[in-house]
């Protein structure tokens, strides 16, 4: 019957790997969650980068065709018209479309998460310390040798 136990080595092995693969694993629960919230985070950029585009296009659509815009975005731009006279003030620059921010692209991180291999040597080592714990107790452990034979 003693024998009977040892049974719960390879069992202790097989839940301790399910219970590490499940929660820490590659594809368990720790790295869903972050790849989930990697999802909001990259959906939320991408809306951003979609109302941007909305409004570059609107811009260019605006250009081709209103003649008062195309005038409007080539002063901003520095150019007039013939005996126009500009008065630059130095140091503001030029504000091409200041307003509209060309957007930034946002990579998805890997994961971090517990290596196949690192998950067997900890379920190893789980099952190593329950065939120890059975050892002492059968045979290190006085009166244990008399108690199993009655």
């Amino acid at each position: 019957m003693r024998i009977l136990r040892y049974v719960l080595v390879p069992w202790t092995i097989f839940l301790v790997y399910s219970f590490f693969t499940f929660i820490f694993g590659q594809n368990g629960l720790y790295s869903q969650r972050y790849l989930q919230s990697e999802l909001v985070r990259l959906s939320s950029n991408y809306e951003s980068l979609k109302e941007a585009n909305k409004n570059f296009y609107r811009t260019r659509d605006n250009l081709k065709t209103d003649r008062d815009s195309i005038s409007v975005y080539a002063r901003q731009l520095g150019y007039g018209r013939d005996n126009e006279e500009f008065i630059r003030i130095m140091g503001l620059g030029i504000a091409v479309n200041s307003d509209l921010p060309a957007g930034q692209v946002h990579y998805a991180a890997q994961p971090a998460y517990i290596t196949d291999t690192a998950i067997k040597i900890i379920a190893a080592l789980f099952g190593f310390l329950v065939f120890l714990f059975f050892i002492i107790r059968d045979y290190l452990l006085p009166g244990s040798r008399q108690d199993s034979r009655q």
